[in-house]
């Protein structure tokens, strides 16, 4: 049975210990990344609340169609500096690579602990299948889609909003540089 992950008792462990690894151990299911993030937001006197909502933009690229692909998700919390990840996807298809960036945006929120998130893509398909607007015939579409709508589940309250692409350049731009990067790339 894994500990309960809160902030203060991840920083009192690590405070003790002063290393890394034995407080990754301590908390299973915690990684490094989540670790960094809450370091950080205990430098800046920020603590996620319930109550905290997060702007997500996701996007998903594909140099092909399909093509060499890459997944990006870029969030704003108040009170911090904007994050952003960006994933090589390998070989797939545009739609695809936008169902990824959700998954890897919703995954941003979940390692945050943030329970309330306004998404928004340009999209037009990903958002309406999300929604509920549109339904998923596509077999490859099915599995992501109940990923990430089981994912956005675990959240107090998810809106879907379709922006242009020219409002959606922070994700695009990291869905980008991990196709050139073709690994990982973070802001």
């Amino acid at each position: 049975m894994s500990k309960k992950i809160d902030d203060s008792s991840v920083l009192r462990h690590l405070a003790g210990t002063m290393d890394i690894g034995k407080t990754l151990a301590e908390f299973p299911g915690l990684t490094q990344e989540y670790l960094s993030d809450i370091i950080v937001r205990a430098s800046k006197g920020i603590e996620m609340t319930v109550s905290t909502k997060a702007q997500l933009w996701v996007d998903g690229a594909a140099r092909g169609n399909p093509g060499e692909a890459g997944a990006g998700a870029y969030m704003k919390l108040p009170g911090c500096e904007p994050a952003g990840r960006g994933e090589f996807l390998g070989n797939a298809t545009n739609n695809v690579a936008e169902y990824k960036a959700l998954l890897l945006g919703l995954e941003m929120a979940n390692n945050l602990n943030i329970k309330k998130v306004e998404i928004y893509s340009d999209s037009e398909l990903m958002i309406k299948q999300m929604t509920g607007e549109y339904r998923v015939k596509n077999e490859d579409l099915k599995a992501l889609f109940s990923l990430a709508h089981q994912a956005a589940g675990c959240l107090i309250s998810v809106s879907y909003s379709h922006v242009p692409r020219e409002e959606n350049v922070e994700a695009d731009r990291l869905a980008n540089m991990a196709i050139s990067a073709r690994g990982p790339v973070t802001l």
